[in-house]
């Protein structure tokens, strides 16, 4: 079939066409009468970058990520927020929700089956780009309801978001309080054990060089050195026959003194007198006196050096056993602090991971407690008065061109079982025959006035 064929078959079925058309457009304006107009109304929400601190996993980096938006809008269209939006507004409770929306027992829970429904007329459009604000619609036959809604769905994804961030904080810090408990019970049952064991091994506060037994042990030995000095200061003065006591001793050196005297006296008498001269003699017995004397107290001071070295020498056997036994005494108090200190350790590890844990619960707690997030209400949504369905001249528009479309496919269809023969070029196309001519009818003469009544007639003219 060729194109100006075609053409004339679409021209001499023009009935059949301009009836479909007819026919589609008395459908579509039935159905712009027959259809409930359907109202939108937004929310937008904005999803600011959230502070590292607050709680959480999320880091800015992962905030600023390609598919943070579309995780967003994921969770707003998810079952939880539109069973949140049910709790906030009280649906499940409200008169005549069953008959609105048709609920069967079989259908589940009344609240789960009118989230699932409420969840066919949301809209989320978070598709701008470099833009972090997403728009929540919502449909409905109702612009009050709409607009409801949409704040509903806005509140309930805000209060959403709160929940999954402190969720983890509120595991973890119940996590944390369990171990706290563990680690209390287990701290006062080691330093009970501590107590115990210092009262056991006798170790009083102090430790290393800072202890009573180091102290003492600290006296002794310097006791015992200046001991060990006296003693061998003394044996050295009665080893020498105590000869720098003796020159220090003033008695002796008044002895010496007076014999000197006497001996010079005695060599001038002996010159002058002679040895028999009673005065002589004298003289000389009182010399031997004196030197008697001297001996004698020579001999008091080395017996009294060498009560003094002897003494020495015992106290610094003394001092030397005393030593030695404080020595024992504080190796063993230092062997037995050693076993303190480890369990001292212990406790101080145990002390310290439990403050850790402790700072890090009441952090958590702090932050589970304020409730923080990083999406915010831009604008609520408010009723609007004009509604997005349906769209009356877009459904004319579509109307008129089904109509056109099928006009035409109808028109064809009946061409193509019709085989009448209606033009001339089908003559030769289909039956081979050749065309010679056609005979014109020529059209019909227009009727003519008699001449008698044109003439009566203004600005006529005989045909």
């Amino acid at each position: 079939m060729t194109p100006k064929h075609l053409g004339k078959v679409l021209l001499e079925k023009w009935r059949i066409i301009a009836l479909c058309i007819a026919l589609a457009m008395a459908l579509a304006v039935l159905d712009l009468v027959v259809t409930t107009p359907v109202y939108k109304s937004t929310a937008t929400v904005v999803a600011g970058v959230r502070a590292p601190e607050t709680i959480g996993p999320q880091s800015v980096a992962e905030q600023l990520s390609s598919d943070y938006l579309l995780t967003q809008e994921d969770i707003l269209k998810s079952d939880r927020v539109a069973r949140q939006v049910v709790t906030d507004t009280g649906l499940a409770n409200a008169p005549g929700v069953i008959q609105q929306y048709g609920w069967e027992p079989t259908d589940g829970a009344l609240p789960d089956f009118i989230a699932s429904k409420l969840r066919n007329g949301l809209l989320v459009d978070s598709s701008v780009t470099n833009s972090r604000v997403m728009e929540i619609s919502f449909l409905s036959g109702n612009p009050q309801f709409a607009a409801a809604m949409a704040n509903a769905f806005a509140s309930a994804f805000i209060d959403v978001n709160v929940q999954l961030q402190a969720d983890p904080a509120r595991r973890t810090v119940a996590s944390y309080t369990r171990q706290l408990d563990a680690l209390s019970g287990k701290l006062h049952e080691m330093q009970a054990q501590l107590v115990a064991k210092e009262g056991t091994l006798d170790i009083v506060a102090g430790k290393g060089d800072n202890d009573p037994d180091s102290a003492r042990l600290n006296a002794l030995s310097a006791q015992l050195a200046a001991a060990q000095a006296q003693s061998a200061a003394a044996s050295a003065h009665a080893g020498a026959g105590a000869l720098p006591d003796t020159m220090a001793s003033g008695v002796v050196q008044g002895l010496q003194t007076e014999i000197a005297r006497l001996e010079a006296q005695r060599s001038q008498m002996s010159a002058t007198a002679g040895p028999n001269n009673p005065d002589y003699r004298q003289l000389v017995a009182q010399i031997a006196g004196l030197r008697g004397q001297l001996s004698s107290q020579e001999a008091l001071i080395r017996k009294s050096a060498a009560a003094a070295a002897a003494q020495a020498q015992a106290m610094q056997s003394g001092l030397n056993g005393a030593v030695t036994a404080q020595r024992g005494r504080v190796t063993k108090v230092r062997a037995a602090q050693s076993e303190v200190s480890v369990m001292q350790q212990d406790i101080a590890n145990l002390q310290a991971s439990y403050d850790q844990i402790a700072q890090r619960r009441a952090q958590l707690q702090v932050l589970d407690n304020t409730g923080q997030t990083n999406l915010s209400l831009l604008s609520p949504a408010t009723p609007s008065d004009t509604p997005v369905l349906p769209r009356r001249l877009l459904t004319l528009a579509l109307a008129l061109m089904t109509g056109v479309v099928a006009g035409i496919l109808l028109a064809l269809t009946i061409e193509f079982f019709d085989r009448r023969i209606r033009f001339s070029s089908e003559i030769e196309s289909w039956l081979g025959i050749p065309d010679l001519g056609a005979i014109r009818i020529s059209p019909p003469r227009p009727m003519r006035l008699p001449r008698m009544v044109t003439g009566l007639l203004p600005n006529t003219r005989a045909q």
